[in-house]
């Protein structure tokens, strides 16, 4: 986002339970490597990098941030939001709207691609809609109803 460009509505969402994991799994894959170093076992280094990697991931996708500015929707992701995900207004085939959806709908928490197509999904209820390229795109935040009316809003 260029720095001359203005915020119109932010929303932020995220999922203690997933971030309280992803460091659960952090320590794991620590003590793990620490083990491998001070102890004679070499075995560990393969499950801590996949521990280490799964919490990584796991904390990239148990927040996201929603920005709408004049000219673009991000989607920001983890607590330094990235990667970001964008669309012009101009990308959408269809008004933007709101849905609710449940974690069992779309297959569970995080970053899914189901029937619904594209949701993420870091608490349960109202989600901002937008449809691109034949596929919808769903993100958990609150106040999703005014995100969708200025979405509406802004010109194509």
């Amino acid at each position: 986002m260029a720095r001359a460009e203005q915020v119109l509505w932010q929303s932020h969402a995220a999922n203690r339970w997933m971030q309280a994991t992803a460091v659960f799994l952090a320590l794991i894959a620590v003590g793990l490597a620490v083990a491998g170093l001070v102890g004679p076992v070499v075995v560990v280094w393969a499950p801590a990098v996949v521990l280490l990697l799964s919490a990584l991931l796991l904390l990239v996708f148990a927040s996201v941030t929603v920005r709408i500015t004049g000219r673009t929707l991000e989607v920001a992701y983890g607590p330094l939001g990235r990667p970001v995900r964008r669309w012009a207004p101009a990308d959408f085939e269809a008004p933007a709207r709101v849905e609710e959806r449940r974690p069992v709908q779309v297959g569970g928490w995080g970053y899914r691609i189901s029937g619904l197509g594209t949701t993420v999904m870091v608490r349960r209820g109202p989600c901002l809609v937008v449809r691109s390229r034949g596929r919808d795109f769903a993100v958990s935040v609150d106040d999703a109803e005014r995100g969708a009316a200025l979405l509406n809003s802004l010109p194509r």
